[in-house]
Parts: structure tokens; C-alpha cells; sequence
């Protein structure tokens, strides 16, 4: 008789046990199951820092819409780095988000550097041909 209340006595602490821990079990697996639902997707083409938009810049993570702002208002970059360098981002927040970002050159820049650099010789050339610049 003792030994059957002593099983007994067991046999509730352990269904107790069971009915305590089953809402916890079931909220970690519920937080697991959520986090991979909303874990942020890897980004297969990085974001241009001279031509992103500002919603698009916004998808790095730490940019909200005033340091995208920023970093418009502080373009053209010819490096990533820049970021840090003029002030817009403090170290922390550029090297979270350092590998999803490049400074592409803007491809109407370089040509018309190099129209200008073309102009300026040719001035320079015409200018010892007019007969006033030497004697």
C-alpha cells in the first residue's frame, strides 16, 4: 500500500513537470521557428553608395532615412571608405555593412573629365601657336 502511494505521489510530480515545461518547450520552438522566417536575406548584389536610392540604402542594416540622407548628400565616393572618412558613418556602423555596399564611378564623370582634359591641352597648344604668347 505504501509503494502505491509513493508511485502515485511520482507519478503526478511528474505529469506537473511535464504540463510546466510544455509551454516553454513550445515557445522556444515557436521563436526558432519565426527568427528564420524573418532572418534577413543575404544580398547578392551590393548596393552603390553614388547612385542608391534612398529607400535602397535604407535596406543596410543601421541606415535609417537621415543617414541615407547623409550619405546622398555626401556623394561622389571613389571609395567605401569615405563613408568613415567624411564623416558620415561612425566606424561601427561602416563595418556592419561594408560588405554589402561599392562606390562605382559614375560613368558620365570620367567622360567628361576627359573631355575637359582635352579641351585644356588643346587651349594650351593653340595658345603658343597665336604668335602673342612667345617671342
Amino acid at each position: 500500500m505504501k509503494v502505491m502511494k509513493v508511485l502515485r505521489k511520482l507519478a503526478i510530480a511528474c505529469c506537473v513537470a511535464a504540463l510546466a515545461a510544455a509551454p516553454a518547450f513550445h515557445l522556444a520552438a515557436q521563436s526558432s521557428d519565426s527568427s528564420a522566417q524573418t532572418a534577413p536575406k543575404k544580398r547578392t548584389t551590393p548596393v552603390d553608395l553614388n547612385s542608391a536610392t534612398s529607400e535602397e540604402l535604407q535596406t543596410l542594416k543601421g541606415i535609417d532615412s537621415a543617414a541615407a540622407d547623409k550619405i546622398i548628400a555626401g556623394r561622389p565616393y571613389v571609395s567605401i571608405t569615405q563613408l568613415v572618412s567624411k564623416g558620415i558613418l561612425t566606424k561601427d556602423a561602416y563595418n556592419a555593412i561594408r560588405d554589402e555596399i561599392v562606390a562605382k564611378k559614375a560613368a558620365d564623370d570620367s567622360s567628361s573629365k576627359k573631355s575637359n582634359k582635352k579641351n585644356n591641352n588643346n587651349n594650351n597648344r593653340n595658345k603658343g601657336k597665336s604668335g602673342k604668347g612667345r617671342r
